[in-house]
């Protein structure tokens, strides 16, 4: 029903995908109430969808949605760990921000599942223009690829494909442990 989407309808996307994540919520702690033994278990998700020029993002955790437009790396999404939010509330100094990161950057503080029933769902909604660039990323990337090495492939590998493995090799190459899951998709018309 996505592609027919036309007006007023199409404003409603956003609502739908936070619904959506809700309900999957709802679903994992249903599954947890039959087996405990479940308990935390969750997953963190940025998922994007266009339709024409429009581009809608939905978050939860620390994984990623970057646009690459106009020459320019912009972190679409927030991440959902315990250090940015202390960032966020002002709780943290800004020479202390490193060091927050380093120690409290991998406590997800939302996810859909995971300890406690209620995730929140963020939502972004953009106008793409050919040649943009959209990166979705987890924190296995963003941990050890620093934004200004995610900018420059993507400025100099105009192939996704290409340009999602030089990113996953670029995380390997600095220790990177975690999942590196890479989603490059380059908007034309």
């Amino acid at each position: 029903w996505f592609f027919q989407l036309k007006g007023p309808e199409k404003e409603n996307v956003l609502a739908e995908f936070q619904d959506a994540l809700r309900q999957a919520d709802a679903s994992i702690f249903r599954e947890v109430a039959q087996h405990p033994e479940l308990h935390g278990m969750g997953t963190t998700l940025t998922l994007a969808y266009t339709l024409g020029a429009n581009l809608f993002v939905a978050n939860a955790g620390d994984s990623r949605c970057y646009l690459f437009h106009g020459g320019e790396l912009m972190q679409l999404t927030c991440d959902h760990t315990l250090a940015q939010d202390m960032i966020r509330k002002g709780l943290a100094p800004v020479t202390q921000r490193g060091r927050l990161h380093r120690h409290l950057g991998h406590i997800v503080t939302n996810a859909i599942g995971g300890s406690m029933p209620g995730v929140w769902v963020e939502v972004h909604k953009a106008i793409l223009t050919p040649g943009d660039v959209l990166l979705l990323a987890t924190d296995g990337l963003s941990s050890y690829v620093p934004d200004e090495r995610i900018e420059f492939t993507l400025r100099t590998e105009p192939d996704p494909k290409i340009a999602c493995e030089r990113l996953v090799a670029q995380a390997i190459e600095q220790g990177g442990h975690d999942n590196v899951t890479v989603i490059v998709a380059r908007y034309e018309t």
